[in-house]
């Protein structure tokens, strides 16, 4: 190889160095060079090629380097023989003899481009650049930038050139390009390399995907190194090459099935001198999928768990779970249903890198069936009922949906209520039940609930003034009613008196009161399940009677003193008056006090004889009455 390099040199320089001096075209005179990149010096090294006499001071001649007779400083461009080209282009030099004429040759000045090359670092202090600029002919090589060229080599499309150096550490190589028949005079381009004895592991930071069909994998590259990237499909041991990169960081793995496949990727330290690889550690994409069922989303993916230290689990940029690397699923059971939830994975390497998963959404749901309303409490008060009742609190109501039915008939849609308590205006006299139904948050319905049936008091009273109360036994609570009590008061808003407590329907209230005519009632209903609210029947009123009586007969001469006298007697009289009338219906007597008749008028004593006597007044509550009967006075 190095005797290949030495001829291409020996022949190009020989070639370079073949035509100098370059004369003119009617050789009349001669140049030093007549191609160089810009700024380009010539030189005019004899006007007197052929023997004309050339120029003299007494013969002068007259040049134009560049299509004028601009020479400075001489303004008159005679006998100047040096000039300085600074714009690329091609120029007609000529030289204008005083008695033979002009002649002319062609000088051609190039862009000075610096070439570009690349460096490519070797095991065993070796180096290999390739040249990758196409502006010259020939490149000049010196790979410790001291003077001396190493190696020149011709433009084509295989420009490199190896080197070996004596010591590690940091070197200059300087590439320097120039055309056949052109001066040594373009710019080099000066760049430094590490030698190294050997190849550092390369070290993937990261890959993640991109898309559905993209995987970007990010890496630190070190200098001057080129690196192969592989691939293996659904496993991490069969790598075929994939990309071949160089300074670069990152590589975008396009046109993949990621939700199909997983991908593993590696990178080779490549070294080209001695065509081999220094590999990293593999790194693996995932094959993921998110499945939606009621009440969990189960995630389930496939990677190779080669060198995973763990797998984290994220939710909607949350970590959740953190699980083994040979672990392939995951369900997350805590969701809320109607809910959007994103999830990632992201396998967490023992040398610190990461592998990301493309994030896949879903909306949880449950179909599981909320549980009924089975405790309701019902409170009656005038022409309303209000409701309350009781729900599972594993579950979380969307609205309720109340229902009434007359007893005995279809239950009917009455409101919807977004609180557990619904008041019905229309409740009036009673005579219905109701049915509390409801959807959770996820739109399940729940079963349907046990209807509420309130409290149906009613009431009568004998002739001796006894309450008979009976009411419908209360529906609407799981366990049912643990008991009932009887509520008794005299004014609204009066605080009770407990008088029954029990299992019974029915009770007689026949404790004798002479002092309150009216009497109202209620029925509370207590549940055998605690902590669940009261339910409240209507309230009656009751009115007792005055039950008005008298004797049929008496002796205002009898030796029993309770029969001396007559007087009409009631219960709850707020006023009366006594009006007693003879047979031929004159008034015999009267009072308003309640004062009773003695049998006599107007101090007389009355015969023996019927007489009728008639009551009118008003009761304690303001009824007024009225009533005639007979009495009959004896005196023997």
């Amino acid at each position: 190889m190095k005797s290949f390099f030495l001829s291409v040199t020996l022949l190009l320089v020989s070639v370079v160095g073949f035509a100098q001096p370059y004369t003119s075209r009617l050789g009349r005179f001669q140049v030093d060079q007549v191609r160089g990149c810009a700024p380009f010096t010539i030189n005019i090294t004899t006007t007197n090629a052929n023997g004309n006499g050339g120029c003299t001071g007494t013969t002068p001649c007259i040049m134009s380097f560049d299509g004028t007779n601009n020479c400075p400083p001489n303004a008159s461009c005679q006998n100047v023989t040096q000039f300085t080209y600074n714009t690329p282009g091609t120029y007609k030099l000529s030289v204008i003899y005083q008695s033979i004429g002009a002649d002319d040759i062609t000088i051609t000045v190039d862009q000075n481009i610096q070439p570009a090359f690349d460096i490519y670092t070797c095991a065993g202090l070796k180096t290999q650049i390739n040249i990758t600029d196409k502006s010259y002919d020939i490149y000049n090589i010196d790979f410790n930038n001291d003077g001396v060229v190493d190696n020149t080599i011709p433009s084509g499309n295989t420009q490199t050139a190896s080197f070996t150096y004596a010591s590690a550490g940091n070197h200059n190589i300087s590439v320097k390009g120039q055309k056949l028949n052109a001066a040594n005079n373009c710019n080099a381009l000066v760049q430094s390399l590490n030698a190294l004895a050997s190849l550092p592991s390369p070290k993937i930071n990261s890959l993640a995907a991109q898309d559905a069909s993209t995987l970007q994998l990010d890496f630190t590259p070190a200098n001057n190194i080129e690196y192969k990237a592989e691939i293996a499909f659904n496993n991490a041991s069969n790598f075929q090459t994939y990309q071949t990169l160089y300074k670069v960081n990152s590589m975008t793995a396009s046109n993949l099935t990621v939700d199909n496949s997983y991908y593993c990727f590696r990178l080779g330290s490549f070294d080209p001198c001695a065509n081999t690889n220094v590999y990293s550690s593999p790194i693996c994409s995932h094959k993921f999928s998110v499945a939606i069922a009621s009440g969990v989303d189960q995630l389930a993916w496939q990677t190779s768990s080669t060198g995973i230290s763990s797998i984290e689990v994220d939710r909607n940029t949350i970590s959740i779970a953190s699980v083994g690397a040979s672990t392939t699923s995951y369900n997350d059971n805590a969701i809320v249903c109607k809910t959007d939830y994103c999830y990632q994975l992201i396998s967490k390497y023992a040398n610190g890198s990461t592998s990301t998963s493309l994030q896949k959404c879903v909306t949880a749901f449950k179909t599981d069936t909320p549980s009924p309303i089975n405790n309701t409490s019902a409170v009656v008060d005038g022409n309303t009922v209000t409701l309350t009742w009781q729900q599972d609190p594993a579950f979380t109501a969307n609205g309720y949906e109340i229902s009434r039915e007359i007893i005995g008939g279809n239950f009917v849609f009455l409101k919807t209520k977004n609180v557990k308590q619904f008041t019905d205006s229309s409740y009036n006299n009673g005579g219905y039940c109701y049915e509390i139904n409801y959807s959770d948050v996820c739109n399940n319905l729940s079963a349907t609930g046990l209807p509420s049936c309130p409290i149906i008091l009613s009431g009568k009273i004998d002739e001796i003034n006894d309450v008979h109360l009976q009411w419908t036994g209360y529906k609407g609570w799981n366990m049912g009613v643990k008991k009932y009590s009887v509520q008794r008061y005299y004014q609204p808003g009066q605080s009770p008196q407990i008088i029954y407590n029990g299992s019974d329907t029915t009770f007689v209230d026949n404790a004798q009161d002479q002092t309150n005519q009216v009497v109202y009632y209620k029925i509370v209903a207590t549940a055998i399940e605690n902590g669940i609210p009261i339910s409240l029947s209507n309230e009656i009123k009751v009115v007792k009677s005055i039950n008005l009586f008298s004797p049929s007969a008496f002796n205002p001469e009898s030796k029993v003193s309770v029969n001396r006298t007559f007087n009409v007697k009631g219960h709850f009289i707020a006023s009366m008056k006594l009006e007693i009338f003879d047979r031929w219906g004159s008034l015999v007597f009267f009072s308003d006090s309640n004062e009773p008749w003695d049998g006599k008028r107007d101090g007389a004593s009355m015969p023996d004889a019927t007489y009728v006597w008639k009551v009118e007044g008003l009761d304690q509550i303001g009824n007024s009455f009225k009533k005639i009967g007979t009495i009959i006075l004896i005196r023997k």
